[in-house]
């Protein structure tokens, strides 16, 4: 009996709280009580303004510049531009296989890039990256073939692993199919 009652006057309190969550309407003026009361200053006269005549005050403020690069504004690449590889496989291969080339399992297998034979040759890695095989995603699609030297040279002769590099640009593009299958499409969603 003691737990049910504690347990209500705990769950009447949360309920009683006010949510203070971000939410915005289509003018992008916010839809909380807070806003449209608290008096703000026109920083142009310096007098202050209340409720429905105040300035919207835009609740997020990067959203627009964020939202223009997402659209293709003038700060936006469609591919990475980066070329050194350390910087590409933190970027683009550490969020599965560690920073430190370890591997992980979870949602699924990752194997270890650390002391990993496969990639004493190039070969095997530049297929795997340009292609993708069962989990791994083909990054082919949006590297060229010197980002994909880059990164097979970064994980030959780091994480562990102390081979001699031996990737070009000849190898990256004989791995590319002659007729790659197009991202956009669901299957590959």
């Amino acid at each position: 009996m003691r737990h049910t009652l504690i347990t209500a006057l705990i769950l009447g309190a949360m309920s009683a709280l006010p949510l203070q969550a971000q939410s915005s309407d289509q003018n992008g003026e916010t839809d909380t009580p807070q806003a449209t009361q608290d008096a703000q200053t026109d920083d142009s006269t310096g007098a202050a303004q209340t409720g429905e005549n105040a300035p919207a005050e835009e609740a997020r403020p990067k959203e627009a510049e964020i939202t223009a690069m997402a659209d293709g504004g003038p700060e936006w690449t469609a591919e990475y531009v980066s070329e050194d590889g350390e910087q590409l496989y933190q970027t683009l291969c550490a969020g599965c296989h560690m920073p430190d080339g370890s591997g992980a399992e979870g949602a699924g297998q990752y194997p270890a890039l650390s002391g990993n034979p496969n990639l004493e040759y190039s070969g095997y890695a530049t297929y795997l990256i340009v292609n993708g095989q069962a989990g791994m995603p083909s990054l082919g699609h949006f590297l060229d073939d010197t980002q994909v030297v880059a990164i097979t040279d970064y994980i030959q002769t780091n994480l562990g692993n102390d081979y001699e590099t031996d990737g070009t640009v000849e190898a990256v593009a004989d791995a590319r199919p002659a007729d790659p299958a197009d991202q956009n499409t669901e299957e590959h969603e």
